[in-house]
């Protein structure tokens, strides 16, 4: 602990003391039912507070049946939520752990819902990432939202809360009133700033007056939207230095960005490859503006650089929630010394957020249990008897299954014709824009190898007669994918390149290239970067109705930025059709007609994965049990293969 001598600090944030600087920002887990809280989120929270965090802010809690952001939004106005409020905080503070509401009203930010409820704002003016038109809100709905906060906050106190946080960040609806670009009233909430101002102070006095001087209230906004006519950081020094003299404010939570366009909406939760604490600049502004605590998040992964930030004085508190998403121990094992324990973020976005968009409850591409605490955890902690297991290959899957099998007590063996690990993670780590992602992943999975009993071989194929004298209780096969390679004419010319060689490959690559891209992933698109970035024209022709289709949106956010600004030329809804000596045959997926490119020189091809069966084939009869997992069983993504990869020894 002598590393963090200010981390692990009590701290007074209102009328709730800390046990130290540590926070899980409010996000979306998905376990909520009719408007309430599940045994799910309990576990989910439970497992964080657990492993040492300070505070935990849960997930959005509608102040207003107007306000439901999805259909799985905590109704935060409903009595009913007083019970679960009671069973969330009772359990977590068992720990120490001390527990916020965000209350919040998405204003014209209406993702979706099974009835798509009519949108209400200051304004009618659109959003335009959801392509929604809100109604301007008439003063008996002003009145009638500020009412729903205030008894919001009432119900979380009643439901044994800390506290709670009004949820002002992204443009929602307290910031799309004091926006001169969403608020174009003419009445007392709209024309001048302290007009504009008005609905957020009144919000704030009438939660007060409910709550009593005896909780802790404060505020979560942006402080620079970082998209075209967003509030900036003037705007929000501003806005801080007026809140602060009118009303009482425990706490400002910083964050960035703004849900109504694609580049501000990046910033709600920012993938890897963008910098680490980058708004811990901000912090510092805004708790010099407000002279108030202040927390600060945004790809705050690593101890080390909270510490950094509470030490330097750029803020009070840090959020560290998908830190804490992949590893809810993490606080535990800062604080005891043992950094090699943690495992790191990797931002890819896939099954925190990315489960939330889809409208699955949250996940973790590293941990499999993340979750999935309620079942996933007592399974674990199952008394079994230890089994001789041979893992074959050992990219993501394949290490999975050979640590997961290892913590249960079980004899374990990792083979992998390669000479190091990782899979397609070797890939990855060459891409332009990926290469975090694979780091992370790689290092967290030696390390674990390193505190294993695994008994590890690469740089050896594995043979039936070896396996036959290992004698292994159970196999499992992760031997990944190969390239698909279409049976069109021309296939074989010389001036193709399949993807997986590109970033390795020593042969050369003309000036004008063709990339064909099947999934909609990072493969087709990393290409394209890689290539427009050592000066070559590029052309990204996709077989999806639109480039990156299945990539996360705020990554996609970020690949297009690169792919605009490097000027490579865009074609969605065309495949491969054939080569012809010069000429490439593309066919439009919508109207088979055929068109001619004559202007290249190289072709990059990302046209899908063959699954490597024949290994599995081979095994079958040769232990007990033979199973296969990951791009092996059938190509997919990393979640896929992490998860199977655990699943496939929870049986054994």
């Amino acid at each position: 602990m002598a590393q963090f001598k200010n981390l692990f600090t009590q701290l007074t944030i209102g009328s709730t003391k800390l046990k130290n600087r540590i926070l899980s920002t409010a996000h979306q887990t998905n376990h909520v039912t009719d408007g309430i809280p599940t045994s799910d989120m309990v576990a989910y929270h439970e497992a964080r507070a657990k492993g040492g965090v300070g505070l935990i802010i849960l997930e959005a809690a509608s102040v207003h049946s107007s306000g439901m952001l999805t259909s799985k939004t905590i109704a935060g106005y409903d009595p009913r939520i007083v019970d679960a409020y009671k069973e969330l905080s009772e359990t977590l503070h068992k720990y120490g752990t001390k527990v916020f509401s965000q209350l919040f009203h998405g204003g014209r930010e209406v993702v979706s819902s099974d009835y798509r409820n009519a949108a209400w704002a200051p304004s009618a003016v659109p959003s335009l990432r959801f392509g929604v038109m809100p109604k301007p809100m008439s003063l008996e709905d002003i009145e009638g939202v500020i009412e729903g906060f205030a008894h919001s906050a009432q119900l979380a106190k009643e439901g044994g809360l800390d506290g709670v946080e009004i949820c002002c960040s992204h443009g929602y609806l307290p910031a799309q009133f004091w926006s001169q670009h969403t608020n174009k009233r003419t009445d007392i909430y709209g024309g001048s700033f302290e007009n504009r101002m008005r609905f957020i102070v009144e919000i704030l006095e009438k939660v007060w007056e409910r709550v009593g001087e005896d909780f802790t209230v404060g505020i979560r906004m942006s402080s620079d939207e970082l998209t075209m006519d967003g509030t900036t950081m003037k705007d929000s020094v501003q806005i801080v230095e007026y809140l602060a003299e009118k009303v009482r404010l425990d706490f400002i939570n910083v964050t960035a960005g703004d849900s109504s366009t694609f580049e501000g909406s990046t910033h709600i939760v920012p993938p890897s490859p963008i910098k680490h604490a980058y708004l811990s600049p901000h912090g510092f502004k805004i708790r010099m503006a407000g002279a108030v605590p202040v927390f600060v998040g945004n790809r705050i992964v690593d101890p080390v650089e909270a510490e950094q930030i509470v030490s330097t004085g750029k803020a009070d508190v840090v959020g560290m929630t998908r830190a804490l998403i992949v590893d809810p121990d993490m606080p535990n094992k800062a604080k005891d010394g043992d950094l090699q324990a943690i495992d790191a973020c990797i931002g890819c976005l896939q099954a925190c957020i990315g489960h939330y968009h889809k409208g699955l409850p949250i996940g973790c591409v590293q941990n499999p249990t993340t979750g999935k605490e309620a079942w996933i955890l007592p399974e674990l902690k199952k008394k079994r008897t230890k089994q001789n297991v041979l893992v074959i290959g050992a990219g993501p899957g394949g290490l999975q299954a050979a640590i997961t099998a290892d913590s249960l007590g079980h004899s374990v063996t990792l083979i992998d014709q390669s000479k190091s690990i990782g899979g397609l993670l070797r890939t990855m780590r060459k891409a332009p824009m990926r290469h975090e992602l694979a780091e992370s992943m790689l290092d967290n999975y030696s390390r674990k190898l390193m505190r294993s009993n695994i008994n590890v071989q690469l740089g050896k194929t594995a043979t039936a007669q070896e396996i036959t004298e290992a004698n292994p209780d159970a196999i499992i096969c992760a031997t990944g994918s190969r390239p698909y390679t279409p049976a069109i004419e021309g296939i074989g010319d010389p001036r193709i390149i399949m993807s997986d060689d590109l970033f390795s490959s020593t042969k050369k690559v003309g000036e004008n290239v063709l990339v064909f891209d099947f999934g909609g992933d990072w493969p087709g698109m990393e290409a394209a970067i890689y290539l427009a970035e050592k000066g070559h024209q590029v052309t990204l022709i996709s077989s999806r109705l639109h480039i990156g289709e299945t990539v996360h949106q705020y990554l996609r956010n970020e690949y297009l930025k690169k792919l605009y600004n490097l000027n490579v030329t865009l074609l969605p809804h065309y495949d491969i059709g054939a080569i012809k000596e010069n000429h490439v045959i593309i066919r439009n997926l919508f109207t088979q007609q055929k068109q001619e490119l004559t202007n290249w020189d190289s072709i990059v091809l990302s046209l899908g994965r063959i699954p490597n069966t024949e290994l599995f084939e081979e095994m079958k009869g040769h232990a007990p049990i033979v199973k296969q997992i990951g791009d092996c069983l059938g190509p997919r993504t990393i979640e896929e293969a992490t998860h199977e990869g655990m699943m496939s020894v929870l049986g054994l």
